[in-house]
């Protein structure tokens, strides 16, 4: 019969520690002997490589959406500096902040409908120069 209390005031076993090679940031992680394996950060093998599993990944097009976005940015981008105006004064005059006006030109938000009249006054062209094609 096993003795409980032995057992609660045995001292407790650890395995023995078994030291990993690691890698400091200047230093060449060894090649793997087949080519085709790619070691990851931390000297792993990844297996999707090593079976051939891996999925060819197409490089991913931004949506249509998004690259009018970029194009109408950019392009009141380049009439704002012609007309010499700062993100400041196009925001004041379009009522937001010049930083809502970064994002506009940057293509990271979507011009509301609202403020294209607004916008176009204060860039001194016409409402449809916001939806004429132009490549960039």
């Amino acid at each position: 019969m096993l003795n409980h209390e032995a057992l609660s005031h045995a001292p407790a076993r650890s395995a023995p520690r078994v030291s990993t090679p690691r890698f400091g940031h200047n230093q060449l992680l060894r090649q793997p002997a087949c080519p085709a394996v790619s070691l990851m950060a931390d000297d792993q093998i990844d297996l999707e490589d090593l079976l051939g599993t891996k999925r060819a990944t197409m490089p991913r097009q931004e949506p249509e959406r998004i690259r009018w976005d970029k194009t109408l940015g950019k392009r009141i981008r380049r009439r704002r500096t012609q007309l010499g105006l700062s993100m400041e004064r196009v925001a004041e005059a379009v009522g937001c902040t010049y930083q809502q006006v970064q994002k506009y030109e940057l293509g990271r938000n979507a011009i509301k409908a609202a403020l294209v009249p607004v916008l176009a006054e204060t860039l001194a062209v016409p409402v449809t120069w916001f939806f004429e094609s132009s490549e960039t």
